[in-house]
């Protein structure tokens, strides 16, 4: 049998991501990019390719400066003359005092720098550390600088690599956000995955406005500084910090940014004891924990009937069903403090077997695969890819309309506001018209999304772990209303409840059975709780099953 070999990446696949990147952010942006942007782009095109290759090499890389003599790429045969016509565009600099000596230095190995600065040449180094050879190098570049700040003697040419904040900001407006980067195009080179063809325009883009661009990286400047002062843990820099956070936006997608690093802030200053400042900056945010945050800070401060308020308004506009359940556990606590009558809620009963199983040394979810399979039960270990599946398929076509904002670039797995509440609101007639028709019965078309779009990235789809089979035996035990509750509460916060969904599914006979598997110690998480309650609330069979190894 031949064995399937991998694909193998051309040598300048770099390049060809690159140039759709380009491609696709002025195909987008060409209205909002700055004069210094679109002349960026016009001057790359201008290059001889040996210099493309080599400036794309230098600016995938986290560092700024390079070594010429280190530059050893094989599919770039003339670097020399790469760097000449780099030097000349303007592309790359060549050594200059200003630069920062720190990262000059860390570009040698501790043996150079001590051949580079030795006891000849440099005697005052020597005799003011002289145990120069036993420090580290960071203590060694340390010695260095501060005992020659202006003279540095480094047996090499050092470039730099120049207008890599043009490259920040494409990245930011192909990605729609700065983690992602150019190596997120290898896996579609590779064919590892293909990608729904979505609409990307003008009219579907995120930003619509250059000072949004603009405020977007002014924020991200700002968190990335924020790590700093939080990696040191001083609370007077924190607070100071927090004085210099821009104010509110109108605009959405840069307000949830704004807020998220709000909440960060805020709980930093909340566990350094800044109890009065991280109040105030939550109350700025609508953005979970905020508002638990707040009560419980309330409580603290003994303000029972502040938090009491709050409180209330978690339970009657929960953000997701974790935040309700938060609410409900303050809510007790508060009226404790308020002597006023609290009833516990009830101790939850769920369907619970304990299985006595032999210790073959399999995992705990496979020894109970086996128990059902000699029942007579066809099993399949999903976790949460089956009910995942069924809300990727009912949904497929709403998931990857054209909206604005959603899909950026042409590799995304869900659109970018897949698990923000905009998902819902933005798509709320198309989401509407089509949970109602699974409840009555008229939209069937499941298998007939899957055969059409199987293989193709979705990021509610697991293609490994769903057939045909599955899907049809699943929705042949559930009634067209099991399918809307099921759905819609996915809907209802489809980051959080796309988890805890029970280990198996077990099929016989017409019967459907949900098993969640707890091995020794293992106990139920909230989030399994809530799926094994609405199981219950719509009488379908589901049960825990706890496993004790029988030696």
């Amino acid at each position: 049998m031949t064995q399937a070999t991998s694909p193998e990446l051309a040598p300048d696949y770099y390049r060809q991501n690159f140039e759709i990147l380009l491609e696709e952010v002025d195909r987008q942006y060409q209205d909002l990019l700055s004069q210094a942007e679109r002349r960026w782009m016009a001057d790359y095109h201008e290059l001889p390719d040996c210099a493309k290759l080599l400036y794309i090499r230098l600016l995938s890389r986290k560092s700024l400066f390079f070594r010429v003599s280190r530059l050893n790429y094989p599919e770039i045969d003339t670097v020399r003359q790469a760097i000449v016509s780099l030097l000349h565009s303007g592309f790359i600099s060549q050594s200059q005092a200003n630069w920062p000596k720190e990262s000059l230095l860390n570009l040698f190995t501790k043996p150079e720098l001590l051949a580079s600065f030795d006891a000849c040449s440099y005697p005052a180094l020597w005799q003011a550390y002289p145990a120069l050879r036993q420090l580290k190098k960071a203590a060694l570049v340390e010695a260095i600088v501060c005992q020659i700040p202006d003279c540095l003697s480094l047996n090499d040419t050092l470039i730099r690599v120049e207008h890599q904040r043009h490259l920040t900001t494409f990245l930011l407006l192909f990605f729609g956000n700065q983690y992602q980067d150019l190596s997120q195009f290898v896996l579609a080179d590779l064919g590892l995955h293909r990608f729904e063809a979505y609409q990307t325009d003008t009219n579907t883009r995120l930003f619509q406005q250059r000072h949004h661009i603009v405020q977007w990286l002014q924020l991200e400047t700002l968190a990335q500084h924020y790590d700093t002062i939080a990696a040191a843990k001083q609370p007077d820099a924190m607070a100071a910090f927090a004085k210099t956070l821009p104010p509110a936006s109108d605009w959405p997608p840069l307000e949830r940014h704004r807020q998220r690093l709000l909440n960060r802030v805020a709980r930093d200053l909340e566990r350094c004891g800044r109890f009065d400042l991280a109040l105030y900056l939550f109350s700025r945010s609508a953005l979970p924990p905020s508002r638990e945050r707040q009560v419980r800070i309330l409580i603290q401060f003994n303000r029972p009937q502040t938090a009491l308020a709050i409180c209330q308004s978690m339970r009657q506009q929960p953000h997701h069903e974790e935040e309700l359940e938060i609410a409900e556990r303050l809510k007790l606590k508060l009226n404790r403090m308020l002597k006023r009558p609290a009833q516990p809620a009830a101790r939850e009963q769920f369907c619970e077997e304990t299985l006595h199983l032999p210790a073959t040394g399999l995992r705990v979810e496979l020894a109970v695969v086996a128990h059902y399979q000699q029942q007579g039960w066809t099993v399949h270990y999903t976790e949460n890819a089956l009910l995942c599946a069924l809300f990727g398929l009912a949904f497929w076509d709403i998931i990857f309309s054209p909206v604005s904002g959603a899909f950026l670039n042409p590799f995304q797995r869900a659109p970018r506001d897949m698990y923000h509440p905009e998902f819902k609101t933005r798509r709320e007639a198309m989401l509407t018209s089509r949970l109602e028709a699974i409840r009555t019965g008229q939209w069937q078309e499941w298998l007939t999304v899957f055969h059409h779009k199987q293989g193709i990235t979705n990021d509610w789809v697991n293609w490994a772990l769903v057939s045909p089979e599955l899907i049809t035996n699943t929705l042949a035990c559930l009634t067209p209303e099991h399918r809307h509750t099921i759905l819609s509460r996915l809907l209802f916060d489809p980051r959080q409840n796309r988890s805890g969904q029970p280990d198996l599914i077990l099929l016989k006979n017409g019967q459907l059975r949900w098993v969640e598997v707890k091995g020794p110690g293992d106990t139920l998480q909230a989030n399994q709780k809530r799926w094994l309650r609405l199981f219950q609330q719509c009488g379908l069979d589901a049960r825990i099953n706890h496993v004790v190894w029988q030696m």
